[in-house]
């Protein structure tokens, strides 16, 4: 049957002689359904000090250890692409807090840093948005692509910045992986896999060395972009290095 003729089963209605019947034709595949695109936040998709993060992060340690810690130490242990747990534990050893006691008190200090987080949010600058990041989004999903988060991050503040950012529409809660489901980064692609079910590839989008190293140990593909602190060569071991998020979509749409 050509595509502009009448099925015998539907007929005409009444008062529908000399019209064509609307054709109803198959949607096309979207060209990235079963990929698994997993972000990045902080130098990814938000730019700038997450000074509300960070305050929240040395008072926790504080009410829940016992130890004064600073912003600066923080700083100091090179925190880009870590995962809240593991600078956690850096910086808690730096203030001579025993492992044991790190792994005894680490529930706690996350519950803690989750609970003063809203507060400090209200009164700090929110992050920047990083460029063509809700349009880069958009455009992932419009391929098909299944969008979640994956990082360092504890996940209340995860869902928190996203949210702030205008951006939280894009990513479901209950998919993903975050600072809080394991404290090695690297351990985080196949959470994000699991929760996701079915995907048949997945990209790593990130700003860090780091990030590219997670994708490597989780068997995903790495789109880095210069949008963090470090540069093209400093990311030279990802799949694809972009000076924007903007590219990131025509990127992973041409490895199919």
């Amino acid at each position: 049957m050509s595509g502009n003729a009448v099925s015998r089963s539907s007929g005409l209605r009444p008062g529908t002689a000399g019209r064509r019947a609307a054709v109803s034709l198959p949607r096309p595949t979207p060209i990235l359904a079963g990929v698994l695109v997993l972000f990045d936040i902080d130098g990814t998709l938000l730019l700038g000090t997450p000074r509300a993060h960070t305050e929240a992060f040395v008072r926790a340690a504080g009410d829940v250890f016992g130890v004064v810690v600073t912003v600066a130490d923080v700083t100091a242990i090179g925190p880009a692409g870590r995962t809240d747990r593991e600078i956690a534990r850096l910086v808690l050893r730096r203030a001579r807090v025993p492992d044991a006691e790190i792994d005894r008190g680490m529930t706690s200090w996350i519950a803690r840093l989750a609970g003063l987080y809203p507060e400090l949010d209200a009164v700090h600058p929110s992050q920047a948005i990083a460029p063509g990041a809700d349009a880069a989004l958009t455009a992932l999903s419009a391929r098909g692509a299944s969008l979640a988060l994956l990082t360092g991050n504890i996940e209340p503040l995860a869902h928190a910045k996203m949210a702030r950012a205008g951006l939280g529409r894009h990513f479901a809660r209950g998919q993903g992986a975050f600072g809080s489901d394991h404290e090695s980064r690297d351990a985080l692609v196949p959470i994000a896999a699991r929760r996701a079910g079915g995907a048949t590839a997945v990209v790593v989008v990130g700003d860090t060395p780091r990030d590219i190293a997670c994708a490597r140990a989780g068997g995903a593909r790495c789109v880095a972009v210069t949008t963090g602190a470090f540069d093209a060569a400093a990311l030279h071991g990802a799949d694809a290095v972009v000076d924007g998020l903007d590219g990131v979509a025509e990127v992973i749409s041409g490895w199919l």
